[in-house]
């Protein structure tokens, strides 16, 4: 009894971080409609202000001030401002990818605001984290643990002080329950969950000032970590009970501890307390499924005014009634100019823009076969192999709406395949990526059986989570990753012709890429395309018309789980060796959002974001160290509007090239009252902005 509480001891600490961040995440989720998977960038954020300004001599309750009290609640504020508010209801993809962005750029920006992290050992909030201060026991309890023990219980009383003796904890609770509801009884469901946001993101600073102590220096990838651990506490309370919640983050931390010192010394020991989280994942998420994400009132709308009926009828392109007292009424016309397809629209805008695709496609093979140098034909080689595993993402999230976070860990174990069989059987490089992108494929369903009943948000946490169990368990051996060594990767040839010259390598990385894309263009324009757009849909939908779900979502799993790792294999190949951190949990939320945010849609989208993904590491390399996470704050940055454009960068241009085509060709063939064409209506009124139709409807009548 003794051994065991000396193991579990330890484990509060953790147990008490896990425990604030969990209800954090359960606060924000419930009041704003989006799950903040920036949770553990904020913490990082605080932690790394809080030992900035101890090494910039001050005092470590100031610190602790600013970072918690000052720049928690600035980022939350911020966040929701400026982001979360705008994307409530939206699909899961466009809630998800923008806290995918600032979970990797925040983290980036403040090392570049702060110029670097202090190599200092951060400190305890109070006390001496070394001296022990009393014994539970015969098991000593130092100044750190009882320093985040205590910040938790003090945080926890508050907590349970608000929700139940104060009016704003009261309006914040039935906000959790039904943001729609509150509204309809005339509290500002807006002000409120802003007052969650701020709560919350305060319990993500004091989450990272207390978690700082744990590590002996400050890394982004602990607060990732911590985030998986928030995530799987958030779960056992269902994103919906805070107790509860509090419950399984401690449980959590007590328990991965107690496995540490438990089970004998291993790789799999090793690696199965920190893959805790994907296990509680993988058991609390089908019992959850898809209840707590509803609103039981989602549905009915607050009482508005008629300003505010107007402009969102201007919004949505709708007819606004006609106003009290207008003779014969005020009609509100907006017709968007790119809403209606035309065969000459199509003509006018698509094969011009396949031209200069085709074009620039050929002049950059022509450019790396002739003059570009070598480092840039590098990067082009590189920016090849990254397209093939973003073409993976374009058939399973793009086609079929099923949101993957462990595409490179597909990618990772294809690239350790091909290796293997290469260093270690001898056999032909090209044989090797195509058994790494079958065993890929493998994976894949295994992936995806337990995973059935998942979608949206969950099914990314799961995937997630898989990625984490990869990185600590299956990575690490030295049969698969081999761990910090890494596996050789040679490059290929195919009889007396090599492919070990960059010229080579890219002819070959074109025609592999070739391949990949023209499958999935098949997979879009055949009959399983079909299939997968009926399942992006609504999956019930497509299980009542005899569509078997269960059998495509496998079927589609293991395609792009292969096709992620042949294009894995290819960059290993083409970096002569390949290590678990260069395919590990965070590259995947970095490959989703890069390639959402460019056009997750179509097979051009996935190429372009490739390019422009390897272009911009290239480009970077060229600055001071301190903006070597330029790239990520820059995709990051970009989730911002992906927000207001989620169709892509690429759409986004040809929905506009479109508009501007039919504006163009309007103008030219509309005449003016001088030239025998149509005169102004007098009975319709052309609404251009919000602030014309509320003049409209001022003019129509009384509101």
């Amino acid at each position: 009894m003794t051994t065991l509480l000396s193991y579990a001891l330890p484990g509060v600490p953790y147990g008490c971080v896990f425990a604030l961040m969990a209800v954090g995440l359960v606060l924000t989720y419930k009041a704003s409609g989006v799950f903040n998977l920036a949770f553990g960038a904020q913490a990082f954020v605080s932690a790394l202000t809080y030992v900035s300004l101890i090494d910039g001599g001050w005092p470590r309750w100031a610190s602790a001030v600013v970072a918690v009290a000052v720049i928690g609640p600035v980022v939350g504020i911020a966040l929701d401002r400026l982001l979360f508010r705008r994307i409530r209801s939206t699909s899961p993809l466009v809630t998800l990818v923008p806290s995918l962005g600032l979970l990797v750029a925040l983290p980036q920006v403040a090392i570049m605001v702060a110029g670097s992290v202090p190599v200092l050992s951060p400190p305890a909030l109070f006390g001496d984290a070394q001296r022990v201060y009393l014994h539970v026991g015969s098991v000593p309890v130092s100044g750190l643990e009882l320093s985040v023990t205590a910040a938790t219980l003090i945080v926890v009383t508050a907590l349970v002080a608000l929700f139940r003796f104060t009016p704003v904890g009261l309006q914040m609770r039935a906000v959790v329950e039904s943001p729609r509801l509150t509204e309809l009884a005339g509290i500002d469901a807006g002000r409120i969950g802003l007052s969650a946001w701020i709560l919350s993101s305060t319990m993500a600073g004091l989450a990272g000032v207390l978690l700082a102590p744990l590590y002996p220096q400050l890394d982004p990838q602990n607060f990732t970590v911590l985030l998986v651990w928030g995530i799987a506490g958030a779960v056992v309370g269902r994103f919906a009970s805070l107790p509860w919640a509090l419950v399984g983050g401690l449980a959590l931390g007590v328990v991965q501890q107690v496995l540490a010192g438990e089970l004998p010394p291993g790789v799999i020991a090793n690696g199965l307390r920190p893959s805790l989280p994907f296990l509680v994942l993988l058991v609390f998420l089908p019992l959850v499924g898809q209840s707590w994400v509803t609103d039981p009132l989602a549905a009915c709308d607050p009482p508005t005014s008629a300003v505010e009926r107007a402009v969102a009828g201007f919004r949505t392109g709708a007819a606004a009634p006609a106003a009290a007292g207008a003779p014969g009424g005020v009609g509100l016309w907006h017709r968007r100019l790119g809403g209606v397809r035309t065969p000459w629209t199509d003509r006018l805008t698509r094969r011009p823009t396949a031209s200069v695709a085709w074009a620039l496609a050929a002049l950059s093979v022509v450019s790396a076969l002739t003059w570009v140098p070598p480092d840039w034909l590098f990067t082009m080689n590189q920016a090849v192999a990254v397209s093939i595993i973003f073409l993976s993402l374009t058939l399973l999230t793009g086609m079929t709406g099923l949101i993957s976070l462990c595409q490179a860990t597909f990618a990772g174990l294809g690239g350790f395949v091909a290796g293997q069989l290469a260093v270690h059987l001898g056999l032909p490089v090209m044989l090797g990526v195509a058994a790494g992108g079958m065993v890929a494929a493998v994976l894949g369903v295994v992936v995806a059986v337990p995973t059935l009943r998942l979608a949206g948000l969950s099914l990314a946490l799961a995937t997630l989570a898989f990625a984490l169990l990869a990185d600590n368990i299956l990575f690490p051996l030295s049969w698969v990753g081999n761990g910090a060594g890494g596996v050789t990767v040679p490059r290929p040839s195919a009889g007396p012709v090599s492919f070990a010259a960059a010229k080579p390598f890219f002819v070959l990385s074109l025609a592999v890429l070739g391949g990949a894309a023209l499958v999935v263009k098949l997979v879009g324009d055949g009959t399983m395309g079909r299939y997968l757009a009926a399942v992006r849909g609504s999956q019930l939908a497509a299980s009542s018309v005899g569509i078997d779900v269960t059998r495509l979502r496998v079927l589609v799993f293991a395609l792009s789980a292969g096709m992620a790792g042949v294009g894995g294999a290819l960059s290993g190949s083409l970096e002569g060796s390949l290590s678990p951190d260069a395919f590990g949990s965070q590259v995947s939320i970095v490959l989703l959002a890069v390639v959402a945010i460019v056009g997750i849609g179509s097979v051009a989208g996935a190429v372009v974001a490739g390019v422009v993904y390897e272009v911009l590491q290239q480009a970077v390399t060229t600055l001071p160290a301190r903006f070597a996470g330029l790239v990520a704050v820059l995709f990051g940055m970009a989730t911002l509007s992906y927000t207001r454009h989620p169709e892509g960068f690429l759409d986004l241009v040809a929905g506009r090239t479109e508009r501007l085509i039919q504006r163009v060709r309007a103008g030219r063939s509309a005449g003016g009252p001088g030239d025998g064409g149509p005169g102004p209506a007098s009975d319709v009124t052309t609404v251009t902005t919000p602030g014309e139709a509320a003049r409209v409807v001022h003019r129509g009548g009384p509101a």
